[in-house]
């Protein structure tokens, strides 16, 4: 193991990802997009509160995808409502996050 000590559940991982075949190219970039969208929705959220169409048009992402990302965003405590502008919330992130 190159000398490096893996987490038992991550070795587990390992084993079951092998068994049932691996990740597929498909599956890797899928996650790979996924990964950077939300990473994309953080950044856009460090220089201040966005809403939801304002992220849209800056990340150039669909609505659903990015209102996905936030509520995940939200959910798990990584941003927070921030007000309003309209109709709509403004989000901001975390100070912890920032």
């Amino acid at each position: 193991m190159n000398g490096t000590k893996r987490l038992p559940w991550r070795e587990g991982l390992r084993v079951f990802r092998e068994r049932m075949g691996g990740l597929t190219e498909a599956k890797k970039s899928y996650l790979k997009s996924d990964r950077d969208a939300r990473k994309a929705v953080r950044e856009a959220l460090r220089f201040g509160p966005k809403t939801i169409p304002e992220l849209t048009q800056q990340l150039n992402l669909p609505g659903e995808r990015v209102t996905w990302y936030v509520m995940a965003l939200k959910r798990y405590g990584e941003i927070v409502e921030a007000g309003q502008s309209g109709d709509y919330f403004r989000y901001a992130l975390k100070e912890s996050e920032r």
